[in-house]
């Protein structure tokens, strides 16, 4: 009778977790602000610079090896949240032809909105009579990251004197947040097994300028410096997909671990709202040459002279391809008091091809715009934002040094290869220079049955050149920004664990 009676004050508690985290959850969604970007999940294995696979000893292993679970024989309820801070910075040299000013601030250093962004995670775990003995355990945090936004356009006052533009003309916020359940269980003496299943939510807004050819290039009225439209298009939407972590972890001696884990997240597609608006060329006099007169009211070659803003509303949809990594990590007990880790991954960043929109059920275009199909089609165009990554490895060095029975000390430093090494396709939104290089350091204060840490991080990004402007579908639009790159990288992370 007693045990029955634990056993169901136990999955008491543990229906009032449950409901905690979704609360939790929930909430984490509302404020996650910032791929690509996200250095890991927990204050112990981000302190020793992500090497933890072999590690794995407490909630956050659902993040980097779902096995260790099953050796972690008490309950644990934990959380953290890191505060992050990414500065770049961007010299354009976006001419076009190489020689005529387009409207980009060139020749001088832009920075993009300097923001301390949060970046919260939370989960718990329990052991429960399954299948012998089980640990199992639910938690959130996230899998991918990109946020940053830039102001580097204004329109020239030759192309159009009247219209103001708004101030994210370039930014994206993606996150890519599991819920996962992770279930681990020891299968001999010395090997686990554990796995995630999650439930994967994509929030994308997203804002680009794309310079269009004027569909009457070349008329006269669409010389230079009116050959080129400018779009601005912004896109704020979400999508639901699957995901598995599976995870080994091998006792290789007493002093010594191995672990493995692979993360396989499913694509992604994300629908919603777009907004296109057009910033149309102002040309006071023209030659009335074209094939409709466009100093004519109402005519369609007047929406390219009169200098109005267009707005075009529409419904879009992108396929988000999410890239699948594989790791293994090596950690030895050096000493009773002292642990080092290794850690290596792979990630197939090739994989990710960057956000390309398909646009529908269009509204809020009317007259010619509407009914005129050479200017219809230019005004409901898809959009491409193709992003040129290559697969790339990464490796962590840690260590963890219990000084006494109230702290313990974490560090590490990682290293980065650049999935744009071969500088194919850069632009603001998506920043990646060169190989970086990470440092951490941090401690955790242990009272009684709680755990108190902190953890800050520092990383360079090297400078880059991109020179050149380039089409990669060839129509008419540049998918890059050309000019030189480089950036920097501050977080700190605060957790708190519990175990009971």
């Amino acid at each position: 009778m007693m045990f029955i009676k634990c056993m169901e004050m136990r999955m008491g508690f543990v229906r009032f977790l449950v409901l905690l985290i979704a609360i939790f959850a929930l909430f984490s969604m509302s404020i996650l602000a910032s791929g690509f970007e996200i250095s890991g999940v927990g204050t112990k294995a981000r302190g020793m610079a992500g090497a933890f696979r072999s590690v794995a000893d407490d909630w956050t292993a659902a993040y980097y090896n779902p096995a260790g679970y099953a050796r972690l024989y008490d309950s644990e309820i934990g959380a953290n949240f890191a505060f992050v801070n990414y500065r770049y910075d961007l010299d354009p040299n976006f001419y076009w032809g190489g020689i005529y000013s387009s409207g980009i601030y060139n020749d001088q250093v832009n920075y993009n909105n300097h923001e301390i962004l949060s970046n919260p995670s939370g989960g718990f775990l329990t052991r429960l009579p399954l299948f012998g003995e089980v640990t199992t355990g639910l938690s959130v945090f996230q899998l991918f990251d990109q946020n940053n936004t830039w102001n580097l356009y204004d329109l020239p006052l030759a192309y159009n004197d009247s219209l103001t533009l708004p101030d994210d003309q370039y930014s994206v916020n993606l996150d890519v947040v599991a819920f996962q359940l992770t279930v681990a269980k020891d299968i001999s003496d010395n090997m686990s097994v554990g796995i995630g299943l999650q439930l994967l939510r994509a929030d994308l807004i997203h804002s680009n300028i794309y310079f269009r050819t004027n569909p009457y290039y070349p008329s006269p009225i669409a010389v230079r410096p009116w050959d080129k439209v400018t779009e601005i298009a912004k896109v704020d939407g979400n999508g639901y997909g699957f995901g598995v972590n599976l995870g080994v972890l091998y006792d290789i001696s007493e002093k010594a671990k191995l672990g493995l884990n692979a993360k396989i997240p499913f694509n992604i597609t994300v629908d919603g709202d777009a907004r296109l608006s057009f910033f149309q060329p102002k040309i006071s006099y023209i030659d009335s040459s074209a094939s409709d007169d466009p100093g004519t009211q109402g005519t369609a070659g007047n929406l390219f002279v009169a200098g109005a803003q267009i707005d075009n509303n529409a419904d879009f949809e992108s396929e988000l391809k999410l890239p699948t990594s594989f790791g293994f990590g090596l950690s030895y007990q050096l000493t009773e008091k002292f642990l080092i880790s290794f850690d290596a991954e792979y990630t197939l960043l090739s994989k990710f091809e960057g956000l390309n929109y398909t646009f529908t059920n269009h509204r809020g275009l009317s007259g010619a715009a509407d009914t005129i199909a050479l200017v219809n089609d230019f005004f409901t165009a898809d959009l491409d934002n193709p992003v040129e990554w290559q697969d790339c490895g990464k490796v962590a060095l840690g260590m963890l040094y219990d000084y006494n029975d109230y702290f313990t000390f974490l560090g590490g430093v990682s290293a980065d290869q650049s999935p744009s090494r071969e500088n194919g396709i850069l632009t603001p939104q998506f920043i990646e220079t060169g190989d970086t290089y990470m440092f951490n350091f941090g401690l955790i204060w242990h009272y009684r049955q709680y755990d108190f840490g902190f953890v800050t991080s520092y990383s360079s990004y090297p400078v880059l050149s991109s020179p050149l402007l380039v089409d990669e579908n060839e129509d008419g639009i540049f998918e890059n920004m050309n000019g030189l790159y480089s950036g920097e990288f501050y977080e700190t992370v605060l957790s708190f664990n519990y175990r009971f």
